[in-house]
């Protein structure tokens, strides 16, 4: 062996293991760790560099992927900066009967300092003694001249707006508010966790829990659980802005009243719902312009009610959408700018204009009403000597679910007549117009009845409207009627139901929907459009009252 320390590293690597125990150990280590060295260097590029090709197609494919199959863009979800909103997707179980404060909360006008300061919309701490203390099951996910006169304005602590909705107990209509109160009670209780209102699973979604159902009562599918749910998912959009209208026209919002976290929740939900275009929903049943309208009037009308700063942003751009949709100097149908028109959707349409304007929102009414009265003009025609208001032709009959053609025709159409012409703000058309008073005339010859074929919650709802604005004889023989129809065939009301209360009859406070539409809409649909009808005395101000 050798005497010198000059191994070659080879020589080093293959020397038999009594070689390697001769070499001194300080004279090893450098080589040890060299070779160590080597071996990690190698390692080390290996990894970084083997997997490069596999990941580099791989990027290559998805991006092709998504180039040829685009997505739709999703609803804005964002909020804008300084707004009092919540996280939307924050879940409440336990609404309460006073709103948490926000010291930062942004309204559009002074409040009035001897109310309750601001109330946020972020979630409460307990539960509502107005409300059932049941807590809510998960379910799916799924208006004309607001008082004040055409000056508008108002709301909170102002001088027009709907402040004349708050509730007082007295005056036309105050008898009818015990069982107003009850349906929008039935309402609150059967709304989702996510915040709509479900044609399909509000029974499910009940707070109710220890409560009888014994669904309708009668004329459509007697005690079938299937025989009070409206369509799926399609309408479930415009229910929840038709159950919301139920609580702004009792004067109830987000920030005050017995039912601040349902219309808090509601207001959420149609926040998520709104796409960037402004539009309340998907597009894609041709009916969602029905669906919007209403979504509409119910956030113009909660903004009203509260000068939320972000509700006003979700108005204006709610607006923007219905002008975008409007047929050029005509009025409007299903989708954007369809060419042809109806009055149906026509009259929704303007009511939400209407809503707007009265809450001080900027678009061009003079324009959008004028396009619309030359659709009305179109379609109101002399029929035997009466001028009848057609459909979507001029002096054609009502529309009906094929469901629903024995369900008898009704002046429907020229009660919305009367209505948007009242509210179009047009000098020409006042109460003493002879198209006006013949056509308040025929309602009045029409007056609701709970018979099985002349049940139309619908006609009722724009009769009451356009009846209320004419006074006079008409609205004197329609009144009586109307009220007495309703509040007599009310859930809880009924004979068949006396006892009871809303712990133990599921159903009280709403009403059975076996009208023409009951089974698009179901018992939400038919409980919030009642109520409705029955705000009517305080809903909006007379336009005669307003100009004195």
């Amino acid at each position: 062996m050798s005497n010198t320390l000059e191994v070659q590293p080879e020589e080093y690597t293959q020397a038999p293991p009594a070689a390697r125990q001769d070499l001194h150990p300080l004279a090893s280590v450098p080589w040890v760790a060299v070779a160590l060295a080597v071996h990690v260097l190698f390692l080390v590029i290996a990894w970084f560099i083997i997997p490069y090709v596999p990941v580099s197609k791989a990027v290559a494919v998805i991006t092709a992927a998504t180039q040829t199959e685009p997505l739709p863009p999703p609803p804005e979800m964002r909020a804008p900066d300084n707004s009092d909103w919540p996280d939307p997707d924050k879940v409440v179980e336990q609404p309460s009967p006073v709103a948490k404060l926000s010291e930062d909360a942004k309204d559009d006008r002074a409040e009035d300092p001897s109310e309750i300061p601001n109330q946020s919309l972020a979630p409460s701490d307990s539960d509502s003694d107005q409300e059932s203390t049941h807590p809510n099951k998960k379910g799916n996910t799924g208006s004309v001249g607001l008082g004040g006169g055409i000056a508008g304005g108002g709301g909170r602590g102002g001088d027009g707006g709907l402040e004349h909705r708050r509730p007082r107990g007295d005056g036309p209509g105050g008898k009818a508010r015990p069982q107003v109160e009850a349906a929008l009670l039935w309402l609150a209780d059967h709304q989702s966790i996510e915040g709509n209102w479900s044609a399909t699973r509000f029974s499910e979604d009940s707070r109710r829990k220890n409560a009888r159902k014994t669904y309708n009562l009668e004329i459509v599918a007697p005690g079938d659980p299937k025989g009070d749910r409206g369509w799926d998912v399609s309408v479930d959009v415009g229910l929840t802005g038709l159950a919301l209208l139920a609580f702004t026209g009792a004067g109830y919002d987000h920030k005050t009243g017995p039912y601040t976290e349902t219309c808090r929740r509601g207001a959420m939900y149609l926040r998520k719902v709104q796409y960037d275009d402004g539009c309340f929903g998907p597009k894609d049943d041709d009916h969602f312009v029905y669906n919007h309208a209403i979504c509409t009037m119910a956030v113009v009308e909660l903004y009203d009610l509260s000068r939320d700063s972000l509700l006003k942003n979700m108005s204006q751009r709610a607006v923007e959408f219905i002008l975008k949709a409007q047929n050029p100097e005509r009025g409007w149908r299903y989708g954007i700018k369809p060419g042809d028109n109806d009055t149906s959707v026509t009259g929704w349409m303007v009511l939400a204009l209407k809503s707007a304007k009265m809450a001080g929102l900027e678009f061009e009414a003079r324009k959008a009403y004028g396009e619309a009265a030359r659709w009305l003009d179109e379609a109101t025609i002399e029929v035997n000597g009466y001028p009848k208001t057609g459909y979507n032709l001029p002096g054609s009959d009502n529309a009906r679910l094929r469901s629903a053609l024995h369900y008898q025709q009704n002046p429907s159409m020229d009660s919305i007549n009367i209505m948007t012409r009242l509210f179009m703000e047009d000098s020409k058309w006042d109460v003493n117009h002879p198209v006006l008073r013949k056509q308040a005339a025929e309602c009045a010859r029409n007056v609701p009845v709970w018979e099985h074929t002349r049940l139309d919650f619908y006609y009722w709802y724009y009769a009451s409207l356009a009846l209320y604005q004419m006074g006079g004889s008409s609205w004197s023989a329609w009144e009586g009627p109307m009220a007495k129809t309703l509040l007599n065939n009310q859930r809880g009301f009924r004979p068949e139901d006396r006892g009871s209360t809303h712990e133990t009859l599921d159903e009280y406070g709403s009403w059975d929907p076996v009208d023409a539409w009951g089974s698009a809409g179901g018992r939400v649909y038919a409980t919030a459009i009642n109520c409705l009808t029955l705000e009517v005395w305080n809903r909006f101000k007379r336009l005669q009252d307003s100009k004195k």
